[in-house]
């Protein structure tokens, strides 16, 4: 059986999108999850941050999408902070963000997806898919839903 071989060897420019590429790699591809990318942002951002209180993580990342102005602008910084936290209520509900505690609830990522954030990380990845009669028909679901359109 012939095997055709792709390798990419890519260098990251940060921990940042190491940690953005597991969690498309886990979450999209291997999960079949949809994903937003601004969910996959705020995901990112709380595996890199780690563990914080709910209002401060949504504060930070109003902060780092927008910049430290953001806060300045009365009408939008309130209306980004609460579309934060809605989101993270979305994903909380989809098992990917833990709430603990009353009050100041503290978030973190969900532990049941492994990622990796510190140190040197290598994303090694072997994805084999062997060709077979039955796969060759155009008889799946993407090629169906491509034909209704």
């Amino acid at each position: 059986m012939d095997i055709n071989k792709l390798t990419r060897k890519i260098r990251l420019d940060s921990a940042h999108s190491a940690i953005k590429y597991q969690l498309v790699t886990e979450l999209v591809f291997l999960r079949k999850l949809n994903i937003i990318d601004s969910d996959l942002t705020y995901l990112t951002l709380l595996v890199e941050w780690g563990p914080l209180p709910l209002k401060e993580f949504c504060n930070k990342v109003v902060v780092h999408l927008f910049g430290s102005e953001a806060t300045d602008d009365i009408n939008k910084y309130p209306v980004r902070v609460q579309t934060v936290r809605n989101r993270l209520g979305i994903l909380e509900k989809r098992g990917l963000v833990v709430k603990d505690g009353k009050g100041k609830k503290m978030i973190a990522f969900t532990s049941a997806v492994p990622v990796q954030k510190t140190g040197n990380i290598l994303l090694d990845y072997n994805f084999l898919y062997i060709e077979t009669k039955e796969n060759k028909t155009t008889n799946t679901r993407v090629s169906e839903e491509v034909a209704t359109l």
